[in-house]
């Protein structure tokens, strides 16, 4: 695949969620007065419009519940549109929901398949490709217990290896570079840091400034679902510092 065609591109993008405090109110009202449930959704992302090409290192940045993580999720598939369209082309290493996809009752060695089969990477499978992200996560002869048996650091460290040495056109990363002691989170931000400058495209949800200035070329501001700001990383961090949107 040519640099050329590797892309994102989402168009009037609209996403809706459960708001659950209005779901108990409606069941009740449903339940005691009869009648028509009342509606329980709310709108997540508005009408999303966003694309990039080859050479972009792009931050999300935004207030909690601003539709960060939700719009990256999109990207990469986990969330449904309810309406307009997304389109993309070229290969996914997706750093975002650390641990789903593990199956407890299996061992680690196992759960690494499975995570490639979560992130649809499984055609990429090798046993180099295992034996190398088992020497990154330093698990050792832990990787052949059960996952029920590992800490939630462990995890972290096995989610993150599977992600991070996979290799792929487009990497997503959600507001971790690692997870661990101080030397593991170390050699994999130099890792991670590395990676994004090498891979065509990087998108990072992140409110780390120094982690943006230092790896993104351009910075995207969300608030309440909607992109209000699209450029510098250094301007746009002044923006939301400040306030003025």
């Amino acid at each position: 695949m040519t640099s050329n065609s590797i892309f994102i591109e989402v168009v009037n993008g609209c996403v809706e969620g459960i708001n659950n405090q209005q779901r108990v109110k409606s069941l009740k009202h449903f339940f005691i007065n009869g009648g028509k449930l009342f509606p329980s959704t709310i709108p997540i992302l508005n009408k999303i419009n966003f694309s990039c090409r080859n050479g972009d290192k792009i931050a999300f940045i935004g207030s909690n519940g601003s539709g960060k993580s939700s719009l990256l999720k999109v990207i990469a598939g986990i969330y449904p549109l309810k309406s307009g369209t997304v389109k993309t082309s070229g290969s996914f290493a997706a750093i975002i929901e650390m641990g789903a996809g593990f199956d407890m009752e299996k061992t680690g060695r196992d759960n690494i398949k499975m995570l490639m089969i979560y992130n649809n990477m499984l055609s990429k499978y090798t046993k180099q490709l295992e034996q190398e992200i088992i020497e990154f996560s330093e698990l050792g002869d832990k990787i052949d217990l059960p996952m029920k048996n590992y800490s939630s650091g462990m995890m972290s460290r096995l989610a993150f290896s599977v992600s991070v040495l996979q290799d792929s056109d487009i990497l997503l990363l959600d507001e971790v570079f690692a997870a661990g002691d101080s030397h593991f989170v170390t050699k994999s931000t130099n890792f991670m840091k590395n990676k994004m400058r090498n891979v065509p495209i990087s998108i990072l949800v992140s409110h780390q400034e120094n982690i943006i200035k230092d790896n993104c070329n351009r910075c995207i501001l969300l608030q309440n679902g909607s992109i209000i700001a699209d450029g510098n990383p250094d301007e746009i961090l002044k923006l939301y510092n400040g306030g003025e949107y």
